[in-house]
């Protein structure tokens, strides 16, 4: 899934401080006031065309193909370059995107989508049925490192295609230049809204059939990578794609990224105005924020649809115990993570509270440490907290995203998994290597990990558990989890079109996800945005976490200055 997180925390000593690790200092930096907001040049709300978005982040973009690994930085630029045959409005209601109309024929076997004629692409093509059938059987192939593969594996042919055996994907069937089939095996309740993620998305002839690290982004959607625009482990720019189908939509010129940047100079470049937003930004500078009048209506909190959680490997030692497991689920105290976070909450099952089918009934066990003790001593590791003996024998590692906020959660769950006997060796890693890391099967034993909506539905949140959603090398399952219980059940569920039904199907899956625990869940979260006040027209979308598609500038004289090179306040 494209909700692969990780939250980058300079203040760390004051988050463990408050939340009872002694620490014996705060980091510089971490208590000085803001400069004020440039203000707009313009009363009226009449939006303006031109002007360059400039951004930044902490890491590092791993992949601009959406048909490969994405991640939440890469994703960002991902939503901009290319369009699928559908998308999200502010509603979360599916709608017509490269696609015209479709029609659902054969009792929901049958999805017939018509492409808006004379749609250009950025490479000066013309988009075609051919183009969708050869992207979507790009996306699928089996040597394409896809984490969202499963999700479409209910298409008529995909086993065999996803194999190796077939060498075209029989249920995708090109009826003309601008008609395009899609056949099902069974009616799929979600199947309209997985055809809007990236991975469905079409990309040009450039991209050939078959992955390629070494291709360029060139798809279809309002911006187009700059030519010589991407400086790998530097910056990205991509720019307005003045053929696109619908000339109106973005009033942007272009969007650059500056990668590597860390979170305190970005919020003192937004200050000074060489910066125009920051995303997500450490609690100490959303504190500032939020708490500073001149900034608080700056701020703008994002849909809540990520959940987080202690990632366990289920194929590895000690954690192919399910008794341990049980363990670490009923020791971790989840308010200690969140201590005085106002955009997050604990977390007590798979689905965020924004997400269709989410009970708060579906809860799992509370933190309950005694519990957690008699688990050990089931799966054989008794622990004596008194004298400190026993529990598993060896250090676990525990690999997390270098100077991330999850270092600082990882230190917490240290302590109170010391507790019951099973004693963390943490391991601070670069972003992109954590990510392969936890994506491989033999990776490691636990990692922090969170996954944030793809598409408004449950499923996106309960096919990541199915064993076919697991990949060797790149696997959306990264607990590595497989019970062929639970796969029937989340089966029935995604064909199930009755919703009490469904939700009583899901209802089971979660319940066994508590009892199991491949996971152990512990935090929502809503991300922030931070812009100035001479950005205008962003708005919180329900999917994509970064939709600048309406934003556009009304820079003044002094913020105007700066964007174009002059010198600081």
């Amino acid at each position: 899934m494209r909700s692969i997180r990780a939250r980058f925390e300079p203040c760390t000593a004051a988050l463990l401080a408050s939340a009872g690790v002694g620490l014996a200092a705060v980091p510089l930096g971490c208590s000085d006031a803001l400069k004020a907001p440039f203000a707009t040049a313009h009363a009226d709300v009449t939006p303006m065309r031109g002007g360059t978005l400039r951004l930044a982040h902490w890491s590092d973009v791993r992949n601009l193909d959406p048909h490969g690994q994405g991640d939440a930085v890469g994703n960002q630029a991902v939503t901009l370059l290319f369009d699928g045959l559908v998308d999200f409005d502010r509603d979360s209601h599916v709608i017509p995107k490269l696609a015209e109309r479709w029609d659902v024929e054969d009792e929901g076997r049958l999805y017939r989508f018509v492409l808006r004629q004379g749609i250009v692409m950025h490479d000066g093509g013309e988009l075609t049925a051919d183009d969708v059938k050869r992207s979507i059987e790009r996306s699928l192939h089996p040597a394409t490192p896809s984490l969202t593969r499963s999700y479409f594996s209910g298409i008529v042919g995909f086993d065999a295609y996803t194999s190796g055996k077939a060498e075209h994907l029989e249920g995708v069937v090109v009826e003309g230049r601008y008609v395009v089939s899609f056949h099902l095996k069974e009616p799929d309740a979600a199947f309209l809204s997985i055809m809007a993620i990236p991975s469905a998305r079409p990309v040009c002839a450039t991209a050939g059939n078959r992955f390629s690290r070494g291709w360029l982004p060139c798809g279809a959607g309002p911006f187009k990578l700059q030519t010589g625009g991407w400086q790998r482990g530097a910056s990205l720019r991509v720019v307005r794609h003045d053929r696109y189908y619908d000339p109106g939509a973005t009033y942007l010129d272009a969007v650059e990224w500056t990668y590597l940047m860390l979170p305190l100079p970005q919020r003192f470049r937004l200050e000074d105005g060489a910066l125009d937003m920051i995303i997500d930004p450490v609690f100490a500078d959303y504190a500032r924020f939020i708490g500073d009048p001149r900034w608080k209506t700056l701020v703008v909190h994002l849909a809540a649809n990520t959940i987080h959680g202690e990632s366990m490997n289920t194929r590895m030692a000690p954690f192919d115990n399910v008794e341990i497991r049980r363990a670490v689920a009923a020791a971790i105290d989840r308010d200690s993570y969140i201590v005085n976070r106002e955009n997050m909450s604990p977390a007590n099952q798979l689905l965020p509270r924004t997400i269709p089918g989410f009970d708060p009934s579906w809860a799992c066990p509370p933190r309950d440490e005694a519990a957690a003790l008699e688990h050990m001593r089931r799966a054989g590791y008794p622990f004596d907290p008194a004298s400190g003996k026993g529990g598993w024998p060896r250090p676990i590692p525990y690999v997390v995203s270098a100077r991330s906020g999850d270092e600082a959660t990882a230190q917490l769950l240290q302590q109170q998994l010391a507790r019951i006997g099973l004693r963390l060796d943490l391991r601070g890693v670069s972003w992109p290597a954590w990510q392969a890391i936890a994506e491989r099967i033999d990776g490691a034993p636990m990692v922090p990990w969170g996954n944030q909506a793809d598409y408004p539905d449950a499923s996106a949140f309960f096919d990541q558990f199915t064993t076919a959603a697991i990949d060797p090398e790149a696997s959306n399952n990264v607990a590595f989890y497989s019970n062929p219980g639970y796969d029937a059940v989340v089966a029935r569920a995604r064909h199930e079109m009755d919703p009490a039904a469904r939700h009583e199907l899901y209802r089971r899956a979660n319940d066994m996800l508590c009892d199991e625990a491949p996971w152990a869940f512990t935090w929502a979260q809503r991300d922030v945005v931070v812009h100035q006040g001479y950005v205008r027209g962003f708005e919180a979308h329900p999917i994509w976490p970064f939709d600048v598609r309406r934003v556009w500038l009304d820079r003044g004289d002094q913020a105007l200055q700066h964007a174009l090179g002059g010198g600081l306040r």
